[in-house]
């Protein structure tokens, strides 16, 4: 909202003042602001959670996207939307670039592909696939789980052969608003580090600047524990986002601007 802001005249709104699954008052918000452009940042992104409660992501993720594609088709505003690499399944031995077909393995990436396929019906739009999202004001990442880990002296376990191309969230605020007063073909694009790395390389990164590198703990993909099956190789191409003009950083360098703004103890 604040980069947007210093550019032109934008409105935010939280879940607290706009349900976004209801669609009558979106709809009556919508129609009355007349915005020319729509982004919309709101997900159920509970991986775990989505399994239990499948009618609410897909409500979420999938039906609200609807109402707001459908509004900026209206309004002929152009429309950006956020997804995920969970659209994908993971087992290709390369990155994913976006020529490749979605093959979600859980109700959440299941959901957002439904998101995907209903972004695009708003004609003038971005479809932005984000890879492990950090660097936002919540704080509640993987990323701020292991800086927290390694300030209070704690184990920090990380996947060895989980691999990712994380998405900073100063680069995707950057994204957005170059392609929105750019001329870029409308479509999907992939929108988070130039590279790809494991999950360990992330750690060990962090680890070095807090000066715990000790703490670190190397696991396997294949022992984790979790409700909602997850890909194992995240990694996405943004070549094509380059070649818009669109450049993003490479994981190092974005995690280093991220870390140095970061108090190194508590």
């Amino acid at each position: 909202m604040h980069r947007l802001s210093g550019i032109t005249d934008a409105t935010g709104v939280d879940v607290d003042q706009l349900d976004i699954t209801n669609a009558a008052n979106v709809r009556d918000f919508v129609r009355t602001l007349k915005p020319t452009l729509i982004v919309n940042c709101a997900a159920f992104n509970d991986v775990d959670g989505a399994e239990s409660n499948p009618l609410a992501a897909l409500r979420t993720n999938g039906d609200a996207v609807w109402t707001l594609a459908m509004l900026a088709r209206g309004l002929g505003a152009l429309f950006v939307h956020y997804t995920t690499e969970f659209v994908f399944d993971g087992q290709l031995d390369r990155p994913y670039t976006e020529e490749d077909e979605p093959a979600p393995t859980s109700v959440y990436g299941m959901s957002k592909l439904v998101g995907e396929r209903f972004a695009i019906m708003a004609g003038r739009h971005y479809v932005l696939r984000l890879s492990s999202v950090y660097g936002g004001h919540a704080r509640r990442t993987a990323v701020d789980w292991i800086l927290a880990q390694c300030r209070a002296g704690r184990k920090v376990t990380a996947f060895a052969d989980r691999t990712v191309s994380p998405s900073y969230v100063p680069d995707i605020v950057e994204a957005t608003i170059e392609l929105a007063v750019g001329s870029a073909p409308f479509g999907t694009y992939h929108c988070g580090s130039c590279d790809w790395c494991a999950w360990t390389d992330i750690a060990t990164q962090i680890l070095a600047r807090i000066g715990k590198a000790e703490l670190l703990e190397s696991v396997r993909f294949a022992n984790a524990t979790h409700k909602a099956a997850r890909p194992r190789n995240c990694a996405m191409s943004s070549e094509k986002l380059k070649g818009v003009g669109v450049a993003t950083r490479a994981w190092s360098d974005a995690l280093a601007d991220y870390l140095s703004k970061q108090p190194i103890s508590c």
